[in-house]
């Protein structure tokens, strides 16, 4: 079945981080890709077929986001926790976000629907395809203290 846009029956970060795709980000719902940050759309096909099952990944987004923060720090309706460590919530650890606080301020948005910020401020999550941006997501991706280095970067 494919799972897409409107029509989905499946819920993609945990497909997402099965399928070795990405990592959860301190948004909590948002599953961020090595390269393409979280700011990209999902389509998936689940099946009954026999395949072979990968493994999920660890490209360093818990120590980045454990350091960096910024979505949380920008986020005006103060849905995206603070916290510095995520929590257990159904046998994973995630920080958990307030979807109820985001998707009244989406709602209510005087600028327009939807928001967006965390996807702005995160530095794993330029769209800019330079040397530059690939080096900071190599260096950040690295432990904390180089997530500093990522963060402190891309706040200069």
């Amino acid at each position: 079945r494919a799972q897409h846009f409107t029509n989905y029956n499946a819920v993609m970060p945990p497909c997402i981080i099965a399928a070795g795709l990405g990592e959860l980000t301190r948004t909590g719902d948002c599953a961020a890709h090595p390269r393409l940050g979280f700011r990209h759309k999902v389509a998936a096909v689940t099946t009954d077929l026999p395949l072979a099952p990968d493994k999920p990944i660890d490209f360093g987004m818990l120590d980045f986001c454990r350091v960096c923060g910024k979505c949380a720090d920008n986020c005006p309706s103060g849905a995206i926790t603070k916290d510095k460590e995520p929590v257990e919530y159904n046998g994973y650890l995630r920080w958990n976000t307030d979807s109820k606080k985001c998707t009244i301020f989406r709602a209510t948005n005087k600028e327009g629907s939807s928001c967006g910020r965390c996807m702005k401020v995160c530095p794993w999550d330029s769209k800019e395809q330079s040397w530059f941006h690939e080096a900071g997501t190599w260096i950040g991706s690295h432990g904390e203290a180089s997530s500093s280095l990522l963060k402190k970067i891309d706040d200069m």
